[in-house]
C-alpha cells in the first residue's frame, strides 16, 4: 500500500505506527467479540492459562485453588488480602477480605493466620506474596485470582452486600462467567 505525498509529489509507504494502530484496533475488536461469544468453560480455561503464565514470574510462591480456598472463607484463622486498587475494590471484593493497606498497617494482627492474597488473576498478588515471603511472612496466592474465584462460584460483596459484578482490570481480563458482570 502506498500513500501519495502531495508535497514531494511521490508515493511513500505508510508509517509503521499506522500499521501498528490498525493491527492493534483489529486485535481489540476481535478479542472483544471473542470474549463475548465464548462459553464459561473456555473462559475458565483461558483464566487458568493466563495464571500459569504469570506464575512463572514467582515460581516459589505457594498457591491455593479457589475450590480449596472456598471452604476457608468463614474460618477465623484465615485472612484474604485484596491487593487491587481501591477503585477495583469498590466494585467488589471477597466477603470479609482486607485491603493490602489495612494488612500492611496491622501486619502483627495477621501474622499467625493463614494469609491468602488475590487480585484479578493473581499476578499482582503473586508479586505481593513473593515480597511478603522474603520478609518472613507466609502468604499464599489465590490461584487465578478473582476470576478463578467466581468461576468456582465464590461469592463477591460490596459494602457487605452480595453482588454479581467484578472489576476485571482491563479488556484482556474480561473472562468472567456468564452470571458475573465485568467492568473495567
Amino acid at each position: 500500500m502506498q500513500i501519495y505525498d502531495e508535497l514531494a509529489g511521490k508515493r511513500r509507504p505508510p508509517h509503521r505506527w499506522m500499521l501498528f494502530a490498525a493491527i492493534f484496533l483489529t486485535f481489540l475488536f476481535v478479542t472483544s467479540v471473542q470474549g463475548n461469544s465464548i462459553g464459561d468453560k473456555e473462559k475458565h480455561d483461558r483464566v487458568i492459562a493466563m495464571y500459569n503464565e504469570y506464575k512463572k514470574n514467582y515460581p516459589d510462591v505457594e498457591d491455593i485453588s479457589a475450590e480449596a480456598a472456598l471452604p476457608l472463607l468463614n474460618d477465623s484463622d484465615v485472612v484474604f488480602v485484596d491487593v487491587r486498587s481501591s477503585q477495583e475494590q469498590k466494585v467488589s471484593m471477597i466477603p470479609g477480605a482486607v485491603t493490602k493497606e489495612n494488612f500492611s498497617r496491622n501486619i502483627e494482627q495477621y501474622r499467625d493466620k493463614q494469609i491468602i492474597a488475590y487480585c484479578t488473576v493473581s499476578y499482582r498478588s503473586g508479586k505481593f506474596a513473593e515480597k511478603m515471603n522474603k520478609q518472613g511472612i507466609s502468604v499464599t496466592n489465590l490461584q487465578a485470582g478473582l476470576l478463578g474465584w467466581v468461576h468456582a462460584h465464590g461469592p463477591l460483596a460490596s459494602d457487605n452486600e452480595p453482588v454479581n459484578v467484578l472489576h476485571v482490570y482491563g479488556r484482556a481480563w474480561e473472562l468472567t462467567p456468564s452470571w458475573i458482570s465485568a467492568v473495567y
